[in-house]
């Protein structure tokens, strides 16, 4: 039982790599796996991996040369899969600005997106990426806000420094939809920052982080409707997935984001795919750079079964 893609796209079948501590070999060989179970995408979480030369942090020494990256890139494109960088703009920012531009900070964990430097910082990565991958969607990360979750709630009060305001998290991606838009490019995005856990009681209440105000809903009305929300459930337990309906019905495209537990990803496809995602994308996270191969190999055949049986290619 399959569903078709509502906005006429060829369903996503997408598997999920971030790129650092670990070899250009290993993901090919993982690709090359994906693409004997189905998949039609990959996308690749750019940190201190790789070593483009307008990266606003410090490369890790064992980073990726950028023709390392676009060999692979090459490889995962001959064997039918589409490649989606993703960029963390504004949270996450231990590896892009945080160290690195402790002055054009907002707090301690996340960048000020008014600041012009931070802008031109941004856009010279950017537009590197662009020009290496020519990639037709980017990933600006923007989950887990600091402040929303976590140990960073505690950091933060300790610090005597308050949340990004929903104002800033809204600038930041009106700022880079606008860049992509003109290119002609997507936006993807996390969606957790979106949701608050009222809204949505019958769920798993972890991965709901719109709880700072203005955030959850209220954010969500602000943000442009060309935009892909990637709706992560990892451990959730139920059958019922109404975050993909309500994000249907206000206009977004919607990609479902699942982990390890089986039948979490077997329940949320099956979801997905009745309530009109546009497709699914299979995480592996920190499993890859521990080299935890069963684990990662794993994960790929079973989601890889799951997504193909509920978001099969369309026939004509």
């Amino acid at each position: 039982m399959g569903a078709m893609a509502t906005d006429g796209k060829a369903p996503i079948r997408a598997l999920h790599f971030v790129t650092r501590a670990v070899s250009v070999d290993e993901i090919k060989g993982r690709v090359d796996l994906a693409a004997s179970v189905g998949y039609n995408l990959l996308v690749l979480a750019l940190s201190d991996g790789v070593a483009f030369r307008h990266f606003p942090g410090q490369v890790r020494s064992d980073a990726w040369s950028v023709d390392e990256l676009k060999s692979l890139v090459a490889h995962a494109r001959a064997r039918g899969l589409m490649v989606v960088p993703e960029i963390k703009f504004l949270t996450h920012q231990e590896k892009f600005f945080q160290d690195a531009h402790p002055r054009l900070m907002y707090n301690a964990f996340t960048p000020d997106p008014r600041l012009a430097e931070v802008q031109a910082l941004q856009k010279a990565y950017l537009d590197e990426v662009i020009e290496a991958l020519r990639p037709h969607a980017i990933h600006i990360g923007h989950d887990e806000v600091a402040g929303a979750s976590g140990r960073s709630v505690k950091e933060l009060l300790q610090q005597g420094q308050a949340p990004l305001p929903a104002d800033l998290f809204a600038y930041s991606v009106s700022v880079l939809h606008g860049e992509l838009s003109d290119r002609g490019i997507e936006l993807w995005m996390w969606g957790d920052m979106l949701m608050a856990p009222e809204e949505f009681p019958g769920m798993e209440k972890a991965y709901f982080h719109g709880t700072i105000p203005g955030y959850g809903k209220a954010l969500r009305d602000r943000l442009p409707r060309g935009i892909v929300i990637c709706d992560w459930r990892y451990v959730d337990k139920g059958r019922e997935f109404p975050t993909v309906s309500v994000l249907r019905k206000e206009g977004f495209r919607v990609l479902g984001s699942t982990w390890k537990r089986t039948e979490t990803t077997r329940n949320f496809a099956a979801y997905a795919a009745a309530h009109g995602a546009q497709g699914m994308i299979a995480t592996t996270w920190f499993h890859v750079q521990r080299k935890e191969w069963d684990v990662v190999d794993r994960i790929i055949r079973e989601s890889g079964a799951i997504f193909a049986e509920h978001f099969p290619d369309q026939k004509n």
